[in-house]
């Protein structure tokens, strides 16, 4: 089965080359252009991981991070990947639950094994609570 991945984020050029990337690794990829679209589509579409921007109208980043994270129905993956490379700005992407943050611009094979990485940490936290 395919994992399917979310990226909500405003800007459609980043999309599409984030899209290009992962489908070709044989993701299954959903996009929003914002965070009420992209809240609405991860459950509609059973989402494993998301992928997160933080500079958006409507709702930031840190908002839907905040909104996904309080939802005890709803547990996935978060990873930011942002051109907001402060200090401040990454450790409250960490505090609010991200499990990683990605700075603009990124190398493709990097993106590729820092989510391998993610979801290889997320199955071993639901393979322990099994046994």
């Amino acid at each position: 089965m395919n994992k399917k991945i979310i990226f909500i984020e405003d800007e459609e050029d980043v999309r599409n080359a984030v899209q290009f990337v992962l489908e070709a690794e044989g993701y299954e990829f959903y996009s929003a252009s914002n965070g009420p679209e992209g809240i609405a589509k991860i459950t509609k579409y059973n989402i494993n991981m998301l992928l997160l921007d933080i500079m958006m109208p409507h709702m930031d980043g840190f908002e839907v991070c905040r909104a996904i994270k309080s939802e005890p129905a709803i547990n996935l993956p978060v990873v930011f990947i942002s051109a907001k490379a402060e200090a401040a700005d990454i450790a409250r992407g960490f505090a609010l639950g991200a499990d990683d943050y990605i700075i603009k611009p990124f190398d493709p094979s990097d993106l590729l094994l820092r989510l391998k990485r993610v979801f290889e940490k997320y199955e071993d936290k639901s393979q322990k609570k099994q046994d």
